[in-house]
């Protein structure tokens, strides 16, 4: 392992465990509508859409863990989401997204909405609840979590950027 891997994998680590932190502990008890706001999704796509399929897959995985594990009821519905998205937003960076702003805020939209209805699929196939009292918290948690788009992009494109290798 090169000295550039060691310094992804640390600057990586710091971020996901950050963003583990604010949400799990710090916005949990800051309930709008009794939603809660996802940020590591915001990671998981980040580091997808800015290192690639493999590195997002993998720290997908990682997020997707700590999200099951800050939400006690989801059981491993985000390690296996969002390590699909963190390979495919890597997969299609390297082929149709540019590494930017823009694509990073469609795909963290999409990646959010997903959440939400992945998140309403258990409790109305399931345990049938009503769809009228599953898609206002729905609603809710996805407006929320997407205030925080702009504030993840900077650190997870600056932690990107700064262990890329150069492609020629």
């Amino acid at each position: 392992m090169g000295k550039g891997t060691a310094k992804r994998i640390i600057s990586h680590a710091v971020i996901v465990l950050v963003a583990y932190l604010l949400q799990a502990a710090f916005f949990s008890g800051l309930k709008v509508g009794g939603a809660a706001p996802l940020i590591l999704p915001l990671v998981a796509v980040g580091i997808g859409l800015f290192d690639g399929g493999l590195w997002g897959g993998i720290w997908g995985v990682v997020c997707g863990l700590l999200c099951d594990v800050s939400l006690t009821d989801s059981g491993t519905l985000f390690t296996v989401f969002l390590a699909i998205a963190g390979f495919f937003t890597g997969f299609l960076s390297e082929f149709v997204l540019a590494r930017g702003f823009p694509s990073f805020l469609t795909v963290s939209a999409v990646t959010l909405v997903l959440s939400a209805l992945l998140q309403m699929a258990g409790p109305f196939f399931y345990h049938g609840a009503p769809f009228s009292a599953l898609w206002k918290p729905a609603l809710i948690q996805t407006v929320y979590s997407a205030l925080f788009i702009l504030p993840v992009y900077y650190p997870v494109h600056r932690a990107t950027r700064s262990t890329r290798r150069v492609r020629i």
